[in-house]
């Protein structure tokens, strides 16, 4: 890889200007399963009742079904019936649904969670990517290893809570003025394994060894969030600050995203809207890794980069690439570097480890 193309690379993730969305390609490094390892280990110990509701799924595309198209499903089917004065005459009934989400919900617990514990990857790319003002992390993962080696680092962050033990969700925590640097604001857009939703329909975030701590319902969102905003208002603030950072009038405006294959139409519809909104400058860099379907995945990724003027940027595996930020000479030797491995990545921009 030439100099200049490296300090390119450096400038899109270390740029004050950045902000990251983060997937569940960053905690496979880590020992956390991706979504379809995680789907197969959840079904194993479920009923098999809901064994049977997901083998009726179908695919979308060229994607299989997961467990998240699963809790997608029986939410839209909850939704329903809460519509209807007798529920009788239906297939699936409401106190069998809530008990398999909350079923489903255990077993993603169980196999995401860990003792609080840290990662020395995650470690190296947070201390490369700190910087003199505010660091915005945005992360679809459920775990939490990056709370959790925030604080083995003693960098201090917010994440939409107040309190400790048993914090409570409070998005003014996101407005305070830094308290130190470096300084980072962690959004959890699809919930967390640690968060819970009393029967209050307050959320906190509570302390989660094991499935068997849920007392009350874990707050997991899918990813077709539209039919959970009436029942969390947490995610309807979550994804206002999403869509409100990517809008920023900053000279250098960039949105980096590791570890996502863009298979969330939801996160994907609010990337291309802010990329298209007025007096916008945001300019998407993705590190992607490679589909088993690589014509498909090109032609969906063309498509975004046509909607995005441009400014839409992805280097998938050492396969293909999209956008013009860089050279055809430079791209070629960037995608050799297979920098979709986060551990790559990390090993890229704080120097491999010995």
């Amino acid at each position: 890889m030439t100099v200049d193309t490296k300090e390119r690379v450096l400038e899109w993730m270390t740029s004050q200007d950045s902000c990251f969305l983060i997937g569940a390609g960053c905690s496979r490094c880590a020992g956390k399963p991706l979504i379809g390892a995680l789907t197969d280990s959840v079904l194993k110990d479920v009923d098999v009742s809901i064994k049977n509701e997901f083998d009726g799924l179908m695919s979308t595309g060229s994607r299989p079904p997961t467990i998240e198209d699963l809790i997608n499903y029986l939410v839209r089917y909850q939704c329903i019936l809460q519509t209807v004065r007798d529920t009788t005459g239906h297939r699936l009934q409401p106190d069998w649904i809530e008990t398999s989400l909350q079923s489903i919900k255990k077993g993603i617990v169980d196999k995401i969670i860990d003792k609080w514990t840290e990662s020395t990857i995650h470690a190296r790319f947070l201390q490369r990517i700190c910087t003199k003002s505010v660091r915005d992390i945005f992360t679809l993962n459920y775990d939490t290893l990056i709370e959790a080696t925030l604080d083995n680092l003693r960098f201090h962050y917010v994440d939409g809570f107040r309190g400790s033990r048993n914090g409570w969700f409070d998005p003014s925590v996101f407005d305070e003025e830094p308290v130190s640097n470096p300084y980072f604001r962690v959004y959890k857009l699809h919930g967390s394994i640690n968060w819970i939703r009393e029967s209050t329909n307050h959320v906190r975030r509570a302390v989660v060894s094991s499935g068997a701590d849920i007392k009350d319902p874990v707050v997991v969102y899918p990813s077709e969030q539209k039919y959970l905003q009436t029942q969390f208002g947490v995610y309807e603030v979550l994804i206002g600050r999403f869509r409100e950072r990517l809008r920023v009038n900053r000279p250098n405006n960039c949105l980096v995203t590791l570890g996502y294959s863009y298979n969330d139409e939801h996160i994907n519809e609010a990337i291309i809207d802010a990329v298209g909104s007025k007096n916008s400058n945001l300019t998407v860099i993705a590190f992607v890794g490679p589909d088993s379907d690589i014509d498909e995945q090109k032609n969906r990724f063309k498509a975004i980069e046509a909607r995005c003027e441009q400014r839409f940027n992805a280097y998938v595996g050492s396969v293909f690439h999209v956008g013009d930020a860089l050279d055809d000479a430079s791209t070629k030797t960037l995608l050799c570097e297979e920098l979709w491995m986060f551990e790559k990545l990390v090993d890229y921009i704080a120097g491999a480890t010995v």
